[in-house]
């Protein structure tokens, strides 16, 4: 019978221990130096629902250029922040008569 383990990866384990030897007894990652996250504003989550709410066949690509955002960050608002999920459609043939049967 197979049983599902969640287990850390072989250099995640090595990572831990070379950081637990060097004295740190936490596993939390350093801060990083960068730009913070600047897409996802209120505004932004705002803008977008209105864009969809006004036409819902917006790609990600057009609503991205339209708010100057990466498609990155419009996925995210949308699906994180908005909870839309992507509707499946499926389109069955009409089915004609012909006049010869």
């Amino acid at each position: 019978m197979l049983v599902k383990v969640d287990a850390v990866s072989k250099k995640c384990v090595f990572e831990w221990f070379k950081r637990f030897r060097d004295g740190k007894e936490d596993v939390k990652d350093e801060p990083r130096s960068g730009q913070p996250p600047t897409s996802t504003t209120p505004d932004n989550i705002e803008r977008v629902r209105r864009m969809l709410a006004d036409d819902r066949r917006l790609s990600l690509r057009m609503i991205a250029e339209e708010l100057k955002i990466s498609l990155d960050s419009v996925s995210n608002i949308i699906h994180e922040h908005l909870q839309k999920r992507k509707k499946k459609v499926y389109a069955f043939p009409i089915l004609r008569r012909s006049s010869n049967v």
